[in-house]
């Protein structure tokens, strides 16, 4: 890989990352899917259901975390 590449591809990791959120979720929420209907639209990607597991779960687009509580 080549240092331009490596460059640009730790960018977009900081940007991604930057962009992540954890976000705190209770039974009423269930099921949980990600966008959440209180998401803007402009930053919406394809709607998918998130499997809790051990209290989180995990976006497989946006790598937002969902914490659980009771």
């Amino acid at each position: 890989m080549s240092n331009q590449t490596a460059k640009s591809s730790a960018e977009t990791a900081s940007k991604n990352k930057v962009s992540q959120r954890v976000i705190n979720v209770t039974t009423e929420d269930l099921p949980l899917s990600c966008p959440m209907p209180d998401m803007t639209l402009w930053s919406q990607h394809p709607r998918v259901f998130i499997p809790i597991e051990n209290g989180e779960g995990h976006c497989p687009y946006c790598g937002n975390t969902f914490l659980l509580k009771s």
